[in-house]
């Protein structure tokens, strides 16, 4: 059954920590759309009246920081950053210390992407992971890269247990398979994807809907 395929054990959409802020790191590869994702994730939460606080944890990119810059501006955002500091790990808890004294609900830490995985790149997740106690990680995935993304994710989760994935440019028409085989090679559930280029195009994982798009049924 396809639909049992695609739910994998675990969370479905977003779920608040009972205590908030609710903490969540964001990880990914560069140029699978995780700092636009970032923000989709802030805007949807947004718009279910949640307060929410985006860190710039991401200082491998210069552009990384003024894009969320601009992207929070856009969207009306609030966004955590300090362009004095050079350590992530620094930012990531002056953002949580200000998520916690001026009650946000949620807590979004965009944290540095690479072009391919590497001992840097992890180490420094780790340490974010380990500074901030975070309540998910989810990893965003291109779902044009398919395979690709299904390896990189499973690295990811070998180092830091991530506990959802977000799939980008997802179209709705092949990218059925790597939805199948996140969930079934990794066993870790999708929590959204990502249908489009705008903000608003972000919705939560529902497995009926996509089995009925991988058999070719429509909405």
């Amino acid at each position: 059954n396809l639909n049992e395929i695609l739910t994998a054990p675990g969370k479905v959409g977003f779920v608040y920590a009972s205590k908030p802020p609710t903490v969540v790191l964001m990880c990914g590869l560069q140029g699978s759309g995780k700092t636009t994702s970032t923000i989709k994730l802030a805007s949807y939460l947004k718009l279910r009246k949640k307060r929410v606080l985006v860190a710039a944890c991401d200082l491998q990119r210069v552009a990384a920081v003024e894009q969320l810059k601009q992207l929070s501006a856009a969207n009306e955002i609030d966004l955590y950053f300090d362009d004095e500091e050079n350590n992530p790990i620094k930012i990531a808890k002056d953002a949580l210390l200000k998520a916690k004294n001026e009650l946000y609900d949620v807590l979004l830490v965009d944290t540095a992407g690479r072009l391919a995985i590497d001992e840097e790149l992890m180490d420094e997740l780790k340490e974010i992971k380990k500074s901030l106690n975070p309540d998910e990680i989810f990893y965003v995935a291109d779902s044009l890269t398919g395979q690709d993304a299904v390896r990189s994710a499973a690295t990811f989760n070998d180092y830091i247990a991530i506990s959802g994935v977000i799939l980008t440019k997802y179209d709705g028409d092949s990218k059925g398979g790597i939805a199948l085989s996140i969930a079934k090679q990794l066993n870790i559930p999708l929590r959204f994807i990502g249908t489009g280029e705008k903000i608003p195009d972000l919705e939560a994982f529902i497995p009926d809907r996509i089995v009925g798009r991988i058999m070719g049924e429509g909405d």
